[in-house]
């Protein structure tokens, strides 16, 4: 795509990103920038930041940040390259340095013309009868037919083949979309024929591919979906979720179901959550997709056999990816649609309350098949501990062992011994894993008052970098309590005075790329309310004095604790240090300045 380090400087210095994210996230402002609900997590109090002045964003209950660029990969799962190139288009920015624009995507734009065509066909097309008769039939209005986009594809062998080439087409674009198929003479036919067409979404709303459903019994197969291109991965896409993404923040969960039709009835009855996969079962990459949005999934089946299956082979990717899932299963054979026509919302949601945590209806369900007798429960076991042994996080791991012992009434070690062939499992070290520690946290106010302090250090050193001299002869990296502040200070202490003078926000988040989320939190916090250097300089002496005043407690605790001991004099040493270190700053003290720009009171005198 030709991206230069110039395009991409250039794209983020143009874009404005308050009104990008704007655009997807309700945002007021608060100080010098904008503040709202994270679109990463799900949460009731702002805590997602935007800063115009450095074109970041930040959320501080989540960690999720960076540029305009970071925004719209993670909002729209889109590679680097991908959002670059959407934000260059939106910006009229030519790609490259000194080349030409890379080359437009004519299958995309043959997808899109194929919608619109399929669209006419069955809004306004005589030969359209059969699909609007379909579908009314079906209890679908015209206000689902736009919602989705549907269309029909007509009973002809060239009708959107010669059309597209009219509308100037190359046959090769119109292969290369998926939509035009050639017979072994070589002669282009339509693949989609004589069947409602459902647009299949990716999550920038462009039409990526097409399923296909026929509106007669007889006609075979029932769904057909066009084949995968560069831009169309079914084990990657979800139906339903372009339309159904605010729907899934808003109520902290999917509902997977099985068919388009299942999830269009569900969005008009008002479970705008709702998707279905493409054609294809339950991938890893669909479950790294609903991640985006929520933690909690929920599977929908109509309680036959092929519903238990699809259970049993999504339980490890669940587990392995950390979301929780519940599986709600309808009665009497009912699918969603079926359902929701025949009894309601009320009924429905009823049963969306009535759900059993996966592995639970896994193992309930193999039961039922295999019988609780002896050889049932073997059999049992057989089936679900390989699938147990396919989980890759130890704790998920063996909290499914141990609830699955459990429910079939055998001893964990039992089930340990099944899946590594021995009476106890070593975990990936050769050990046992160690347990939790029961040691009790320091208490948080105290913690968040010290942490503050060494955060308010750094954002002094990042905004006035020329301070970094004077902060090394006064602190050092030990110093700073705070491991992610400790080691974030220690690797710049490391650089020149030149090097981290000249390095921008993103050149710092590049350089420490394990830090990058204290950095970008760093700088959507504010700055001193001060303006000349000295002033900034005062900032800086007053909080390295209460950073080292947070050292007196703990100093004179270990002196207390050592009396009449050896490591008494040790102790007493370290606390006359202490003194000496901080009655260095003594000069400077009635001079200090607190962060928000008041005088400080003077320091307590070190003992």
């Amino acid at each position: 795509m030709g991206l230069t380090r110039e395009t991409i400087q250039e794209i983020k210095a143009r874009a404005d990103i308050a009104q990008i994210v704007g655009d997807r996230v309700a945002l007021t402002p608060s100080g010098g920038g904008f503040k709202g609900l994270c679109p990463f997590h799900p949460e009731k109090t702002p805590s997602f930041t935007v800063n115009p002045q450095r074109g970041i964003y930040h959320c501080f209950g989540c960690g999720e940040g960076g540029s305009v660029i970071d925004f719209v990969m993670a909002f729209e799962r889109l590679s680097f390259g991908e959002a670059a190139e959407s934000l260059a288009e939106r910006l009229g920015i030519s790609l490259g340095s000194g080349k030409p624009a890379p080359p437009r995507h004519r299958d995309l734009e043959a997808l899109e013309a194929a919608r619109l065509y399929y669209r006419k066909n069955l809004l306004e097309r005589p030969e359209g009868e059969i699909g609007r008769r379909y579908l009314l039939k079906r209890r679908f209005g015209e206000e689902m037919w736009e919602a989705f986009s549907l269309g029909f594809a007509l009973d002809g062998w060239q009708g959107w083949t010669e059309t597209g080439q009219r509308g100037g087409f190359a046959l090769d674009d119109l292969t290369a979309a998926g939509l035009v198929k050639l017979s072994n003479g070589g002669r282009p036919y339509d693949l989609l024929r004589k069947r409602v067409v459902f647009p299949i979404l990716d999550a920038r709303g462009r039409c990526i591919a097409f399923g296909g459903r026929v509106v007669e019994a007889l006609d075979e197969p029932k769904y057909l979906n066009t084949p995968e291109t560069r831009h169309y991965h079914k084990g990657k896409v979800l139906f339903g979720l372009s339309q159904g993404m605010d729907a899934i923040r808003k109520s902290k969960r999917a509902v997977l179901v099985e068919g388009y039709l299942d999830v269009m009835r569900l969005h008009e009855r008002g479970f705008g959550e709702a998707v279905a996969a493409c054609g294809t079962a339950l991938t890893a990459d669909h479950l790294d997709l609903l991640g985006r949005y929520t933690e909690r999934v929920l599977l929908l089946f109509d309680g036959d056999e092929a519903g238990a299956r699809a259970a049993l082979r999504s339980v490890p990717l669940f587990l392995n990816r950390g979301i929780e899932a519940h599986v709600a299963a309808l009665p009497d054979g009912l699918d969603p649609d079926d359902f929701l026509v025949q009894r309601g919302e009320a009924a429905f949601a009823a049963e969306l309350e009535k759900t059993t945590p996966l592995l639970e209806y896994l193992v309930l369900r193999t039961l039922d098949r295999y019988g609780k007798s002896l050889q049932g429960r073997e059999r049992t076991l057989a089936e679900l501990v390989p699938l147990i042994g396919q989980i890759r996080r130890p704790t998920a791991r063996d909290l499914a062992l141990r609830h699955l012992a459990d429910m079939v009434g055998v001893a964990a070690g039992a089930i340990e011994a099944l899946l590594t062939g021995s009476g106890s499992r070593p975990n990936r070290a050769g050990g046992r894993a160690p347990a939790a520690s029961s040691a009790e946290p320091a208490p948080a106010i105290a913690v968040n008052r010290e942490v503050r302090h060494q955060r308010m250090l750094l954002n002094v050193l990042l905004h006035q970098r020329s301070l970094l001299p004077v902060a090394r002869t006064m602190v050092r990296p030990e110093e700073l309590s705070d491991p992610d502040c400790g080691q974030l200070y220690e690797k710049i202490t490391r650089l020149s005075d030149e090097e981290f003078a000249a390095l921008d926000w993103d050149g710092l988040t590049e350089l420490f790329p394990s830090a990058q989320v204290l950095i970008r939190g760093l700088a959507v916090e504010p700055p001193p309310r001060v303006s000349r250097v000295e002033d900034w300089e005062r900032v800086l002496r007053g909080e390295v004095a209460r950073i080292k005043e947070g050292r007196r407690a703990v100093l004179l605790q270990r002196l207390k604790e050592c009396a009449g001991t050896e490591a008494e004099e040790a102790a007493l040493r370290e606390l006359i240090d202490f003194r000496r270190e901080l009655n260095a700053l003594k000069p400077q003290r009635k001079s200090y300045i607190r962060y928000d720009g008041t005088a400080a009171e003077q320091p307590r005198k070190a003992p």
